[in-house]
């Protein structure tokens, strides 16, 4: 678990001294061609970003598993404590032309919890989930607007953008009640979601960042939604626009299925600091 955050902190260090030891994307003057390092300014050009980042994630909620049923409440040093690995992959490719964009976002994780509720809140419950995430869907820029003050000497403009796709969660639980057997299932299942994300530049080579989704309405999950807010440093790597962020993201779900000796839950929200770094072509 440790060598996967050392291995994904150096890879962002590596970056990040790449990124100091050229000079920071700045917007052109008047008078001056745009940089070649620039942001895309023509929003009927070709656009890809990808992203990848380091979530350090907690869990709360309830689970139940082969009718075996616990409750969570695990910060990310228990969840740390408890996992033989905190994220194995994580990255976010988007692609787009002119006011549409398709994207997809991964995620997989095997993480668990000691010492949780077990049935009747009167057992320790050992939780552990091998886990994986994927959005998908298209999205729509509603508009695009020159940014004012200091944020005007940067590269980047205020867009806000609206998406609607799909998130297929699949979740192997295992849960050790203490007084009896280890269960275990696993489930997979696909939700429709709607959201919106804006980014705001504050100041120059500085923004922030905001996004949201809601999702499921019944179809799989009785609910699903992510959220997640950021602030971003913009600078050129390698003659690329790049952006080093950090930030918080949260995603919940309240998915069941089954009945009985078969039932199945997951009403958990996981959540926690992020730190990423995207990179624009």
């Amino acid at each position: 678990m440790m060598r996967s955050l050392w291995l994904n902190g150096a890879a962002l260090g590596a970056a990040w001294c790449s990124a100091v030891a050229v000079a920071p994307a700045r917007g052109a003057t008047a008078d001056e061609p745009p940089a070649a390092a620039s942001l895309p300014t023509n929003d009927a050009a070709w656009r890809a970003e990808f992203t990848t980042w380091i979530w350090l994630v907690g869990m709360t909620g309830d689970v139940q598993a082969r009718g075996v049923s616990g409750s969570v409440d695990a910060n990310f040093g228990d969840v740390l404590e408890a996992s033989d690995s905190l994220l194995a992959f994580s990255g976010r490719l988007e692609v787009g032309y002119g006011s549409i964009a398709g994207f997809i976002d991964g995620m997989y994780a095997s993480i668990g919890a000691e010492r949780q509720l077990g049935p009747g809140g009167l057992f320790d419950l050992e939780v552990k989930n091998e886990q994986g995430l994927i959005d998908f869907g298209l999205m729509y820029r509603l508009g695009t607007w020159e940014p004012s003050g200091d944020a005007a000497k940067g590269t980047r403009k205020t867009t806000l953008d609206v998406f609607g796709g799909g998130r297929y969660s699949v979740v192997a639980l295992e849960l050790d009640p203490g007084i009896g057997p280890t269960v275990s299932q696993s489930k997979g299942w696909v939700d429709p979601i709607l959201g919106a994300r804006l980014v705001l530049p504050v100041a120059e080579q500085w923004h922030l960042s905001l996004s949201g989704d809601v999702g499921g309405f019944g179809v799989s999950s009785d609910l699903t939604w992510s959220a997640s807010a950021g602030v971003g440093f913009d600078f050129t790597m390698f003659g690329m626009p790049a952006t080093l962020f950090a930030g918080y993201r949260a995603v919940g779900w309240d998915y069941s299925s089954g009945s009985g000796a078969s039932a199945f839950r997951w009403d958990i929200i996981q959540h926690g600091p992020l730190l990423g770094l995207s990179v624009r072509f």
